[in-house]
């Protein structure tokens, strides 16, 4: 049985608490063709392909997109919302992905490998399904140090401060693709966006555990983890209601898997 992190749980809610603001998903899917050179005909995997966030405005722009993951609940979201996208999805591990080797013409990454402990095992799976001259296009937005200050009044009061991911913290490891021996190909590439939030609107998220690293915590750390958040609003915000404007950007970049 895999030890990544599975989303089963997610399944309902994932796509009301991780949706990219109206038209970002049409703009960031240009840039992930783009980035990746990919062509009308090119056939294209995505791991952890979830609820179709990334593949599914991404489809217009390729032949074929093969899924993989874990949870059947996430994929069931996808093919609700499928429209004659061509979309296969498969059910596995992506440290064992069961495909032939050099049977992509591409591949799509968004906030995934600090869900996999074996990560390096699951980035040197996508390089022997890749075709030679194929990238792995990575995606990830900047928004999620928004709240670090409540994080850091939170990190003093849990006692034994559970680790939040299970593989590659990327925040602390951001070039860790490239660690791995994987070369950059082309420039990052970036879309920028803006939203609003509040401080209430995000202890809503953190009381209702929606994000995986929340999924870790016991009631005894949420008992002393949340007063802490809600004193450091207090002090930094005023109020839960305070409207913070985020300046926020999407990041896309390919890299060519090791020689």
């Amino acid at each position: 049985m895999s030890e990544s992190v599975k989303f089963d749980r997610a399944a309902e809610y994932y796509d009301e608490t991780r949706g990219y603001p109206p038209g970002a998903d049409t703009a960031v899917s240009a840039l992930i063709a783009q980035a990746g050179r990919f062509a009308p005909h090119s056939s294209i995997l995505e791991v952890g392909i979830g609820t179709g966030r990334v593949s599914l405005p991404l489809a217009p722009h390729v032949g074929s997109i093969t899924g993989i993951d874990l949870s059947r609940p996430m994929m069931g979201k996808l093919r609700k919302k499928q429209n004659g996208e061509p979309i296969m999805l498969v059910e596995g591990d992506a440290t064992r992905l069961p495909f032939a080797a050099q049977q992509f013409d591409g591949a799509v990454a968004s906030h995934i490998f600090h869900l996999i402990p074996a990560w390096q095992q699951a980035l040197a799976e996508v390089g022997r399904v890749l075709k030679p001259g194929a990238a792995l296009i990575s995606i990830w937005a900047d928004e999620h140090n928004t709240f670090a200050t409540l994080w850091d009044a939170w990190n003093r009061v849990v006692p034994h401060n559970p680790e939040r991911v299970a593989g590659v913290d990327w925040r602390k490891q951001p070039n860790f693709i490239q660690d791995a021996g994987w070369q950059p190909m082309g420039d990052k590439l970036q879309h920028r966006y803006e939203r609003t939030i509040t401080p209430g609107t995000f202890m809503d998220q953190v009381r209702r555990r929606v994000w995986s690293m929340c999924w870790r915590f016991s009631d005894d750390d949420m008992a002393v983890g949340i007063p802490a958040m809600e004193a450091a609003i207090a002090e930094h915000y005023g109020s839960m209601d305070t409207i913070i404007h985020l300046d926020a950007r999407i990041y896309v970049q390919a890299y060519l898997p090791p020689a």
